[in-house]
C-alpha cells in the first residue's frame, strides 16, 4: 500500500477550518475547571500554523493587486 499524501489546508479557506483550529487551540490551552494541564508544544504548532497560513494568504492578496 501507498503513502497517503495529506494536502496541507490552511486554516482561512472557511468559517469551518478556522473555527476547527480555534477548538484545538483552546483544547490545547487546557482548563481550570477539570485541572487540564495546558499542552505547550500543541498551542506552539497551532499558533505557528496560524502564522504560516496567515502570511500565506497576505502574499496572495499582495500577488493580486
Amino acid at each position: 500500500m501507498g503513502k497517503k499524501t495529506k494536502i496541507k489546508q490552511n486554516i482561512f479557506d472557511s468559517p469551518q477550518s478556522l473555527k476547527k483550529w480555534s477548538l484545538e487551540l483552546s483544547d490545547a490551552c487546557g482548563s481550570v475547571i477539570v485541572q487540564k494541564r495546558p499542552n505547550v508544544s500543541r498551542i506552539d504548532s497551532l499558533v505557528e500554523k496560524f502564522v504560516d497560513d496567515y502570511n500565506s494568504n497576505v502574499e496572495q492578496a499582495q500577488d493580486g493587486d
